[in-house]
């Protein structure tokens, strides 16, 4: 029995290569900035505090201390300046999370142009995709806010209706937290669903969100062990590729660290060669600078790293559904004859 879910692996690494190859850099740059956005670079960091004599002492009994040095302090940190800045840091951080989301929503139609025609461009297709781009951000920002509501509901309930935290209450909240796990499980599945191939139906029918969903659902029902199995393959290779991509981003970005380590240093000799602090404002400008463009370099290299696996998940997705339903299959110009779907209805005697 063949599975079009593996078959689809070998279509896709084949016209992965016949997309990347040969290199073409500003193919190669323009792929890496969409994948950027659709393929997402996360990052994570912690830190941690230290504590010294600062003068405060706290006492044994909990109570807070009294003899803060308050005039030690400028004038306008107070309380309520404090919380104000975290107030506008939090909406410009939301903000640009906004941004950055509705771009990529509009991205995932620029990436799928670009992968069928193999003619990536970004400007010209990215106006023609505004409009579906907008209606699958509303679309997504929904769905998240439901479900985050949804799980909100219960913790309100505590917070509002005054509900007493005695132990009966965290036994209940045990459920909840397995509950919450699938709930976002489940989400998790509906947004790649829906990236991976509600946004092509969109693309091939000129339809809304809902109206595609509503025209891959019955595609899904028939072929539910083929999407099914999609589900596992692409969470599985989803894991190795992103530790692959780690990897390989970590040792380019050692030996791209090097040059700026030798212009760091360079420029901190030459700091201290003119007896110029390298924590004065002129060597903090410099060193802001250096440590800002590394990290544009960082981004720049992570996402060329990871665009191939990105490009090659984005063709995986659109050979399976357009062998689950060929009036879906915008890869068609990639296939043999063997690849090609078998026209729906009746075989002829």
């Amino acid at each position: 029995m063949s599975w079009k879910a593996i078959d689809a692996l070998d279509d896709a690494r084949d016209a992965t290569g016949s997309l990347l190859l040969p290199f073409d850099a500003g193919r190669w740059a323009r792929l890496a900035l969409i994948a950027l956005f659709v393929g997402g670079i996360g990052s994570g960091g912690g830190g941690a505090g230290n504590a010294g004599n600062t003068g405060v002492t706290f006492p044994a009994d909990g109570t807070p201390p009294t003899n803060v040095p308050i005039d030690s302090l400028p004038g306008f940190v107070t309380p309520g300046n404090v919380f104000a800045a975290v107030v506008v840091l939090a909406a410009i951080g939301i903000t640009l999370g906004l941004i950055w989301s509705f771009i990529g929503s509009v991205m995932q139609f620029v990436f799928v142009d670009g992968v069928v025609s193999k003619d990536v461009r970004i400007r010209k297709p990215f106006r023609e995709r505004l409009g579906l781009g907008a209606r699958l951000f509303v679309f997504q920002i929904g769905l998240v806010l439901a479900v985050l509501l949804l799980l909100g509901l219960p913790l309100a309930a505590v917070v509002l209706g005054g509900i007493s935290l005695d132990g009966s209450v965290f036994l209940l909240a045990i459920p909840l937290v397995f509950l919450a796990i699938l709930v976002f499980l489940v989400l998790a599945i509906a947004l790649q669903l829906t990236t991976d191939f509600v946004v092509p139906t969109m693309i091939a029918e000129d339809k809304q969100v809902i109206d595609s969903w509503r025209r891959v659902v019955p595609v899904f029902r028939a072929e539910f062990s083929e999407f099914g199995l999609y589900i596992v393959v692409r969470f599985v290779l989803g894991i190795l590729a992103s530790i692959a991509v780690g990897i390989a981003a970590a040792l380019v970005l050692l030996v791209v660290a090097i040059p700026f380590a030798i212009v760091g240093g360079g420029i901190f000799l030459a700091l201290s060669a003119a007896g110029v602090s390298a924590f004065s404002t002129a060597g903090l400008a410099l060193f802001g600078a250096l440590g800002l463009l590394f990290v544009l370099t960082a981004i720049a290299v992570s996402a060329l790293v990871q665009m191939p696996v990105v490009t090659f998940f984005r063709y995986y997705s659109l050979f399976l559904l357009g062998s689950a339903d060929e009036s879906l299959d915008l890869v068609s110009n990639f296939r043999t004859e063997d690849d090609t779907p078998a026209p729906e209805g009746p075989t002829p005697a």
